[in-house]
């Protein structure tokens, strides 16, 4: 209730411009295919969205802007089923990210934002994957990717800050069984060939309740970059803190004219309740064919499964198309 009256409070806001001016907006359908080895299965997600960008203004100037990204998602012969469809052929309207920033404070104060954003933690702060093959394991890390809440932000001289509470229920505006997740992220600007920032996360999601610390850093040379996020932790499940630290380090390089992307990821994962550390690689590549058109590829290997069954290897092939 709280997070629709502060909605309506800013929209209410007087604006000197028509709701068009400053907008912009994409239609955004794509294909995936997943051919999972180890279960021998093969799948497909078709997503077809709106994904929208407005900037609102006054008189004095931009006070605020808002994201909006609604998609249809088909699934076709797909598990495990993921947590927010029915079963393996399911479809639903679901809600990426939608959320207001308000900018009109003073420079020291914190802009607001509300509504369903990606929690701000390690590298998916100042990478956005939505919609992509490439990501940084928000969901398993964290319990989930985006969340509806509240949040501040701001840059203040060299430095980059993002806090944010939010109710735990994932894509509904609503707290399930006491979930919430506090979550945020400092660090230095995001725009510079070095960035490194540090992260904090609690949470209670699915009745888990989860605590981190994460360091995370970006370095870029002229087309290379090397990217790593460290995070620290437990769990705790029914009685029982389970300790787990978590690794990513990514290579990745990008042609001269931003056309084809490769990169390879190493993940590693120990945890006290398992007998080995799991292990994996993940290597993709993307390659924009003109403004419009993208396909990607991705392979996930697993070179040590802690659970001492089948290796996981996972084969995803994706195009996208964007009007």
């Amino acid at each position: 209730m709280y997070i629709l009256i502060v909605f309506f409070v800013l929209m209410s806001l007087p604006s000197y411009a028509e709701f068009h001016d400053n907008l912009r907006w994409s239609l955004d359908a794509s294909a995936r295919l997943n051919i999972n080895k180890k279960s021998d299965r093969t799948s497909r997600i078709y997503a077809l969205g709106l994904d929208t960008h407005k900037v609102f203004s006054t008189s004095d100037g931009d006070f605020g802007y808002m994201v909006g990204q609604l998609y249809f998602t088909k699934l076709s012969d797909h598990q495990p089923v993921p947590w927010m469809f029915g079963d393996k052929d399911d479809s639903e309207f679901i809600v990426r990210e939608a959320h207001i920033n308000y900018t009109a404070g003073p420079d020291w104060l914190p802009n607001f934002r509300l509504g369903h954003f990606t929690m701000p933690f390690g590298l998916e702060e100042s990478i956005d994957t939505n919609g992509r093959l490439l990501d940084y394991h928000h969901n398993k890390n964290l319990g989930t990717k985006l969340d509806w809440g509240l949040g501040i932000n701001n840059v203040i001289n060299h430095i980059e800050y993002n806090f944010s509470y939010t109710l735990g229920g994932k894509d509904k505006v609503e707290s399930i069984n006491d979930s919430y997740a506090l979550t945020g992220r400092i660090g230095s600007l995001s725009y510079q060939d070095f960035i490194i920032g540090f992260s904090i996360y609690q949470s209670e999601i699915d009745q888990i309740k989860r605590r981190r610390i994460a360091l995370d850093w970006q370095y870029y040379w002229g087309t290379w970059g090397i990217l790593s996020e460290t995070a620290l932790g437990e769990d705790k499940k029914q009685n029982n803190w389970v300790k787990e630290k978590y690794q990513l380090i990514e290579l990745n390089k990008t042609a001269i004219n931003e056309q084809l992307k490769i990169y390879g990821q190493f993940i590693f994962t120990n945890r006290d309740d398992q007998t080995k550390d799991e292990k994996l690689i993940n290597i993709g590549l993307s390659y924009q064919i003109n403004t419009q058109l993208e396909v990607s590829l991705a392979s996930r290997n697993q070179l040590v499964n802690a659970k001492s069954e089948k290796k996981e290897h996972l084969i995803r092939a994706q195009i996208r198309y964007r009007y």
